[in-house]
C-alpha cells in the first residue's frame, strides 16, 4: 500500500471531501493519482495533508504499519510454512509456484522478508533440480543480510534456521565467528529462546556431519550454557536430544541412545509429534553419515 491509498481510506472514513484536503496543495488529476497509489508526494505536502486530516504523523505511521501487517504478514507466514513443507517433501513444482508468489509479494510491499524468502525458494529449487546449479549467490545475499545485523531478533534466527541447508561448515563458521549468542535481556523472551536453540542445534548438526569435532564441541557448549525456563518443554527437549546426539557422536552409543530414547518417550507423552519426527530424521541421518565414514575408512585401510 502507498501512503496516498491510506490517506484516501482515512479521508473517506472521516467523511472529508478531497477538495478540503488538497486545495492549493495538489491538482485534481495529481491527487487522484496520489490516492490511487500511482505517485507519491513531497514530505512537506504530505505533512500538510496529515494536518488537514487531523492525523498526527506518529498516528499515521501506526495505521500504515497495521495495514501493511494485515496485507502481508499472513501471506508471508503462509508462504514460509508451505515453502518449508514443500522442500521437505521434495515438491519442486510447488516451490517454483511459491517463488513467483514471493516475487510478487516483494514487488508489492518492498519488504526484505519477502525478498529473503524468495532467495531461499530459489536455492531450494536449485537444490532439488537436476542441473546441480550453485546456490552460492543466494547464500552470499543471506550471509550479507545477517552479517550486517549486530543484534539478532526473532527474524534473523528464523532466517538462518530456514536457510541452514544452503550453508556448509566453512561458510557457517565464517558467518557465526563473531556472533554474540549470550545476550542479556531484561524480559524473558521464550520465542527468541526457542529460535536461538533451534539455530544452534542446526549449526551443531552441520559441524557433526562435517566431522569438525572442535567446532561441534564449541557450539554444543554454547547450547548447554543457554538458560531456559523450566516450563519451556520445547527448548529443554531440544537440549536433551542434542545431549544424546553429542554423546553418540563422541562414541558412547549406548549412553547416547539411552538419552535419546528417554527424550523420545517424553515427546510422545506430551504430544510433541512434530519434534519427534524431526529428531528421528536427524538421528537416522547422523547415524547413516557415521556409518558411511566408517565404511570409507575401512576401504582405505584395505
Amino acid at each position: 500500500m502507498k501512503t496516498g491509498e491510506l490517506v484516501k481510506n482515512i479521508r473517506t472514513a472521516k467523511g472529508i471531501k478531497a477538495k478540503t484536503i488538497y486545495d492549493n496543495l495538489l491538482s485534481r488529476s495529481m491527487y487522484y493519482k496520489y490516492e490511487s497509489g500511482l505517485v507519491e508526494t513531497t514530505a512537506d505536502t504530505f505533512l500538510h495533508i496529515l494536518d488537514r486530516l487531523n492525523v498526527e504523523s506518529d498516528e499515521f505511521v501506526l495505521l500504515f504499519k497495521q495495514v501493511m501487517q494485515k496485507q502481508s504478514q499472513f501471506h508471508y507466514n503462509e508462504y514460509r510454512q508451505d515453502l518449508l513443507r514443500s522442500f521437505h517433501e521434495g515438491n519442486f513444482t510447488e516451490i517454483r509456484a511459491l517463488e513467483k508468489k514471493l516475487t510478487r509479494g516483494y514487488e508489492e510491499t518492498q519488504l526484505l522478508r519477502f525478498y529473503n524468502l524468495q532467495l531461499i525458494a530459489r536455492a531450494m529449487k536449485k537444490r532439488l533440480g537436476r542441473s546441480n546449479e550453485s546456490i552460492l549467490a543466494e547464500r552470499k545475499e543471506i550471509t550479507h543480510y545477517l552479517s550486517r545485523s549486530k543484534h539478532w531478533g526473532h527474524y534473523e534466527y528464523r532466517l538462518l534456521s530456514d536457510s541452514m541447508f544452503m550453508f556448509d561448515s566453512s561458510s557457517a563458521e565464517k558467518l557465526l565467528q563473531n556472533h554474540e549468542w549470550m545476550e542479556d535481556y531484561e524480559q524473558q523472551d521464550r520465542r527468541l529462546e526457542n529460535l536461538k536453540i533451534k539455530t544452534l542445534c542446526g549449526t551443531i548438526l552441520l559441524f557433526m556431519k562435517s566431522n569438525k569435532k572442535e567446532h561441534t564441541a564449541y557450539y554444543y557448549g554454547l547450547l548447554a550454557k543457554i538458560k531456559v525456563d523450566s516450563n519451556n518443554i520445547y527448548a529443554r527437549s531440544n537440549k536433551r536430544f542434542f545431549k544424546g546426539l553429542k554423546t553418540i557422536y563422541d562414541g558412547d552409543y549406548e549412553q547416547g541412545i539411552k538419552i535419546v530414547s528417554e527424550t523420545f518417550s517424553l515427546y510422545q507423552k506430551v504430544g510433541l509429534d512434530e519434534l519427534y519426527h524431526e529428531h528421528v530424521e536427524i538421528l537416522q541421518d547422523l547415524l547413516s553419515t557415521q556409518l558411511q565414514k566408517k565404511g570409507t575408512r575401512r576401504r582405505r585401510k584395505a
